[in-house]
C-alpha cells in the first residue's frame, strides 16, 4: 500500500492585481482561491469603482468576459474537487498544473488583448481629446467670428450715426451761416439805406446851409450896401446941414438987411426943420434896419456854425456806421467761406 503524504502548502510571492491599471499585489498564504484583486480592504478609485468593477469594464471593453467566465465555470468544479480531494494530491496536481498552464494561456492573452485594447483607448482617448480640444478651439473661434461680427456691426451703426450727426450738423452749421449772412445782409442793407437817408438829409442840411449862406452872404450884401446908403444919407444930412446953415445965415442976413424977409426967413425955418426932420427919421429908420440885419446876420452865422457841427457830427456818425457794417459783412463773409471749407472737407 503505497502511502500519499500532502505537503502543507507553501506560500507564495505576491501577484500583481487583477487590474491593469493597480500597481499594488496580492499576496497569496497557500489557502483556498487565491484573491485576483487588491485588498482587503478593497481599494476604491475616484470614480467610486473598486479594482474588480474596473477589470469588469476592461473585460467588456476587450471582450475578454466570455474566456473569463468559461474560466471561472471551469474554476468552480476545480476548487470543489480539490477541496474533496484533497487527499488526492497527485491527481490535484496534475489537475492543478493542467488548470495552471490553462490559467497562464488565459492570463496571456488576457493581459496581452487588455495592453491592446487600454493602447487603442488611450489612442480613442487622445484623438478624442484632441478632437474636443479642436472642437473647444473652433467654437471660441467662431465665437470669437461673432463677436467681431456684432462689434463690426455695432461700429458700423456707430459710424452710420455719427456720419448722420456729422452731417445734420454740418447742415445746421450752413443753415445757421446763411442765416447769419441773410441778417448781416438785411443789417447792411438797412444800413446802407440809413446811410443814403441820413446823406441825403445831409445833403438837404447841406444844401440848407448853402441857401442860408447864400441869404447871410445877401443879408451881409444888403448890410453893406445899407452901409453905403447910410454913409450917403450920412453924407446928404451933412450936406443938408451945412446948407441948412448957409440957408439960416443967409436968411439971418436977409433978417438983418431986409425985415420983409422975415417971414421968408421964418418958412425957411420951418422947411429945413421939416427936411431935419425928415432927414433925421430916414437916418434913424435905417440905422435900425442896419443893427436889424447885424443881428439877423449873427444869429445866421451862429445858425450855420451849428448845422454845420451837427452835420459834422451826423456824417461821423453815418461813417462809423458804415464802418461797423462792413466789419461785420467781412466777418460774416469769413464764416461762410469757413463753414464751405468744412463742408467741403
Amino acid at each position: 500500500m503505497t502511502e500519499t503524504i500532502n505537503p502543507e502548502p507553501a506560500a507564495q510571492a505576491p501577484r500583481s492585481c487583477g487590474y491593469s491599471r493597480c500597481e499594488r499585489h496580492v499576496p497569496y498564504t497557500g489557502a483556498g482561491r487565491p484573491r485576483e484583486y487588491c485588498g482587503p480592504p478593497d481599494r476604491v478609485w475616484e470614480d467610486g469603482k473598486t479594482c474588480k468593477a474596473k477589470a469588469a469594464e476592461e473585460r467588456r471593453a476587450v471582450g475578454v468576459d466570455g474566456p473569463l467566465a468559461a474560466y471561472d465555470a471551469g474554476a468552480v468544479p476545480v476548487l470543489e474537487a480539490i477541496a474533496a480531494l484533497r487527499s488526492n494530491l497527485d491527481a490535484v496536481n496534475v489537475v492543478l498544473a493542467g488548470h495552471t498552464a490553462l490559467t497562464e494561456h488565459v492570463r496571456v492573452g488576457a493581459v496581452a488583448r487588455i495592453e491592446t485594447a487600454e493602447n487603442a483607448t488611450a489612442e480613442a482617448l487622445r484623438k478624442a481629446a484632441a478632437a474636443e480640444g479642436e472642437r473647444d478651439r473652433a467654437a471660441r473661434q467662431a465665437a470669437a467670428a461673432f463677436r467681431d461680427k456684432d462689434q463690426a456691426v455695432v461700429d458700423r451703426l456707430a459710424a452710420e450715426r455719427l456720419a448722420r450727426d456729422a452731417e445734420a450738423d454740418k447742415e445746421r452749421q450752413v443753415t445757421e451761416a446763411w442765416r447769419r449772412v441773410v441778417e448781416h445782409e438785411g443789417r447792411r442793407t438797412a444800413a446802407e439805406q440809413r446811410a443814403a437817408e441820413q446823406a441825403a438829409a445831409a445833403t438837404h442840411a447841406l444844401a440848407l446851409q448853402q441857401k442860408e449862406f447864400e441869404r447871410a452872404e445877401a443879408l451881409a450884401k444888403s448890410n453893406r450896401e445899407l452901409d453905403t446908403t447910410n454913409r450917403k444919407l450920412e453924407k446928404q444930412l451933412i450936406t443938408l446941414e451945412q446948407q441948412l446953415a448957409a440957408a439960416i445965415a443967409q436968411a439971418l442976413s436977409a433978417e438983418q438987411s431986409e425985415n420983409n424977409a422975415h417971414s421968408a426967413a421964418e418958412r425957411a425955418r420951418a422947411e429945413t426943420a421939416q427936411v431935419r426932420e425928415e432927414l433925421t427919421g430916414q437916418l434913424a429908420a435905417a440905422r435900425e434896419q442896419i443893427e436889424a440885419l447885424r443881428a439877423e446876420l449873427t444869429g445866421v452865422g451862429q445858425a450855420r456854425a451849428a448845422e454845420g457841427a451837427a452835420a459834422h457830427a451826423e456824417l461821423t456818425t453815418m461813417r462809423e456806421a458804415l464802418a461797423h457794417e462792413r466789419a461785420q459783412r467781412a466777418a460774416a463773409e469769413d464764416a461762410l467761406r469757413t463753414t464751405g471749407k468744412k463742408a467741403a472737407s
